[in-house]
């Protein structure tokens, strides 16, 4: 039981250790907000110790976090300078999830974001 211990924590510290890319910091730099029946724009930001990061391809699902209204999926573009943009008309204000899935160079990321949408 010992030694299989001892290889699961080894296996665990090597597979940490192996994970490129969990310094990417993601975070939301503009909120989208709800007005009605029109698209909102929402800005994430993605950084490396403190400096932005270009290049990413980044689809988020956006999702209510206490209501159940589906996902919504967005495809964002790189806008420069680590800021990565799309619209979204969201059916209410409240708080929502963004799970965030990132590709560089073959290499994925994910992250979930809770944010807060307020009414216009």
């Amino acid at each position: 039981m010992r030694k299989l211990f001892s290889i699961l924590t080894l296996l665990l510290i090597l597979l940490t250790g192996c994970s490129s890319g969990s310094n990417y910091e993601f975070s939301i730099d503009t909120p989208p907000t709800y007005n009605g029946e029109k698209d909102s724009p929402i800005i994430f930001k993605v950084s490396e110790d403190g400096k932005p990061i270009e290049g990413l391809e980044i689809i988020a699902n956006l999702e209510m976090a206490k209501m159940d209204h589906g996902e919504i999926h967005l495809n964002l573009q790189d806008k420069g300078n680590g800021l990565y943009e799309s619209s979204v008309e969201l059916p209410m204000a409240g708080e929502w999830i963004a799970n965030i899935e990132a590709e560089k160079d073959g290499e994925s990321f994910e992250k979930a974001i809770t944010f807060d949408v307020d009414e216009e």
